[in-house]
């Protein structure tokens, strides 16, 4: 399924996303543009990467990107900074790479960083009114998803539709997998509508929460 086709077709122009990490901002730019009555708050760790969404939203009104990590607690956390090529890159994680080393040898992870984190329902909270319900929450946090979403049951039970990076083997360090994740998605009210799982160690799910018509 080509999920940009899918949103330009079932997500309202008004509507709220949530996107984390935004990583070069090209998503998050597609998201502005789409819900152009609409809001797109963003997250990206990431010191570089997060100064280059910044560079393509200027301008912008409908958009909002902070330089913090969604995680399980508030505080402060190591990050393992990817590289591919001399570059930063979207591989990056709050999770010690283990087998992505071997799957992809061309991306490395020489530096840690301290970042800020934040739970993701103190964050929900703090906006609230200003937001009452997620249309889209769209993560790809290399591995940080289940861990993040099981410690913000509030902002998930008023979320319609999640499209989530899942993994398929240890990429990362004790990461969940792709089977367990779904269990407790499922208990959450989250039924799948389209898998994308064409590599051995990683895909995308999109579900929607059968809770909210």
């Amino acid at each position: 399924m080509d999920i940009k086709n899918w949103i330009q077709r079932n997500i309202p122009a008004n509507s709220t996303i949530v996107e984390a990490g935004t990583a070069d901002g090209n998503d998050t730019v597609f998201f502005s543009d789409h819900c152009n009555r609409g809001f797109v708050y963003g997250f990206e760790p990431d010191p570089n990467l997060f100064a280059e969404t910044q560079s393509k939203i200027l301008n912008r009104n409908n958009v909002q990107v902070e330089n913090i990590a969604l995680s399980d607690k508030t505080g402060t956390a190591t990050f393992y900074i990817s590289d591919r090529f001399g570059k930063d890159w979207g591989s990056s994680s709050l999770l010690k790479p283990k087998d992505h080393i071997f799957v992809h040898p061309q991306i490395t992870f020489k530096k840690e960083i301290t970042v800020n984190t934040i739970n993701l329902d103190e964050w929900f909270i703090a906006k609230r009114p200003s937001i009452e319900t997620v249309d889209l929450m769209w993560l790809d946090m290399q591995g940080a998803e289940p861990f993040v979403l099981k410690n913000a049951p509030g902002i998930l039970s008023k979320t319609k539709y999640l499209f989530t990076e899942v993994s398929l083997i240890e990429t990362y360090e004790n990461v969940e997998q792709y089977s367990t994740f779904k269990q407790f998605l499922h208990g959450a009210g989250f039924d799948v509508i389209s898998e994308d799982l064409p590599w051995k160690d990683m895909g995308n799910v999109l579900f929607k929460n059968r809770n909210i018509a």
